[in-house]
């Protein structure tokens, strides 16, 4: 009998790297199948977002409900299987959806090795992990929100780079490693050599640049971006 029935749509949970339902998953089902992906079945991404250990109460209070499909309508009719679960419907892209995990566990993992290293640090001049933690988990409007997690250009301006330094220079007095805030201001540092990059290969010999403050709405040019990348050029 037929693997598939037609009209069906094949709804994938599991993380799989992004175009694992268009190049890979789609075409063993047609092969397996004769059906056509996208015509007589349709895949479908929508990831998990469950904590082991509290995966019921993720479940129902998911924050978001993610699925990648091809059509509004399929994304409709996957969507019609949460009507008790609370959090925004996104509707996106198959790759989008797939990609959504990795992006999710990479961020909380770099969030717990950020919090022990800055952990190490206080422990190395014998300050109040504690303390430290209950002060910055208490800024809702910068330290835990969406701001600065837009994927742009590189940070610059008077206090990032600057205090980053800082914080490196006073774990290396207290013999402490930090390998993920050390790698901060090189990984800044490739941005703005991927941007120069990108203009060389224009063959441009004439350049604009629309404003060189660190950010927009400021005159402070300390630390620019915009102009290393001028200088680099």
């Amino acid at each position: 009998g037929k693997v598939v029935q037609p009209g069906a749509v094949l709804v994938l949970r599991s993380t799989v790297p992004p175009g694992t339902l268009r190049n890979r998953f789609g075409p063993l089902v047609e092969k397996y199948s004769g059906l056509k992906a996208g015509v007589d079945f349709h895949p479908a991404a929508n990831p998990e977002f469950l904590r082991e250990g509290s995966a019921i109460e993720d479940f129902f209070d998911a924050g978001r409900v993610v699925i990648g499909a091809e059509t509004q309508a399929i994304a409709e009719q996957i969507a019609e299987l949460y009507p008790a679960v609370r959090g925004e419907r996104i509707f996106t892209t198959l790759e989008s959806a797939e990609f959504a995990k990795y992006v999710d566990n990479s961020w909380h993992a770099l969030k717990v090795a950020f919090a022990n290293e800055v952990g190490r640090v206080v422990e190395g001049f014998g300050g109040d992990v504690e303390e430290t933690a209950r002060i910055f988990l208490a800024d809702h409007k910068l330290n835990l929100s969406g701001k600065y997690l837009r994927p742009g250009f590189a940070f610059g301006g008077s206090c990032l780079p600057k205090d980053v330094r800082g914080l490196e220079s006073l774990a290396k007095h207290h013999g402490v490693s930090l390998p993920v805030v050390s790698a901060i201001l090189p990984s800044n540092e490739e941005q703005i050599r991927k941007d120069v990059a990108a203009i060389l290969a224009t063959g441009a010999r004439r350049i604009g640049l629309l404003g060189v403050s660190f950010k927009p709405g400021v005159d402070d040019c300390r630390e620019s971006p915009v102009l290393a990348v001028a200088e680099q050029l």
